[in-house]
């Protein structure tokens, strides 16, 4: 069988990337598990959007200033090279299709299809790290004060080793918290009100270590 051949402008792909997106409000690689919503994969929203009217009058300018910042970002990886750290394998392939003005090939497609999705998960980390790092309300408490704060959740991460989940957490005055949780973990994002005990402190993390904690 004979694979069709096509060239596309790179920023009308990164455009279409960042259309379907928004369309699905996350990357969809397999429409199967999402049976019996009707959905459609990023990809064939990306290939739709390119070659059909119905779906290319969809496209905002919203969707071109995305499809320009999500480009930039991977381009940016090329900076990184020059300055002698090694990419992993997806981040250099990233790179390199960033760099790309004519795309040519399937693969290529399928990966910027995904890139805006790959961006919004690594500006989020991000910016979480920079909240945690430039935090300036300093520590809670002293070791054994019993506390009572309120709370956003930045990070939970749940370790299958200790059966529990890891919260980062930080207050309405600007100090982080960090404590372990082995309930229904509270989602990211959510405000929360909690009483536990200082445990210690972490310069280098910035953060104030809490245990036995309740949500109130």
């Amino acid at each position: 069988m004979v694979k069709k051949k096509f060239e596309y402008n790179a920023d009308l792909v990164w455009t279409a990337a960042c259309f379907a997106q928004r369309t699905n409000g996350t990357y969809i690689k397999n429409v199967e598990s999402y049976n019996p919503i009707k959905v459609d994969t990023n990809r064939q929203l990306v290939e739709w959007a390119l070659n059909e009217g119905k779906y290319s009058e969809q496209i905002t300018d919203e969707d071109r200033e995305q499809g320009k910042k999500v480009r930039e970002f991977f381009q940016a990886y090329t900076f990184l090279i020059l300055k002698g750290q090694k990419l992993s394998d997806f981040d250099n392939n990233a790179m390199l299709c960033a760099n790309r003005e004519i795309i040519t090939n399937s693969l290529e497609l399928g990966i910027i299809a995904y890139l805006p999705e790959s961006y919004e998960k690594q500006t989020k980390k991000a910016n979480i790290k920079n909240r945690i790092v430039f935090a300036q309300g300093g520590f809670v408490g002293t070791p054994g004060d019993k506390v009572t704060m309120e709370i956003e959740v930045l990070k939970s991460i749940y370790s299958n080793k200790w059966n529990t989940n890891y919260i980062t957490g930080i207050t309405v005055d600007d100090k982080v918290v960090f404590f372990p949780y082995n309930k229904t973990a509270p989602s990211e994002g959510s405000k929360i009100k909690i009483q536990g005990l200082v445990k210690g402190f972490s310069k280098e993390n910035n953060t104030t270590s809490l245990n036995r904690v309740k949500i109130i």
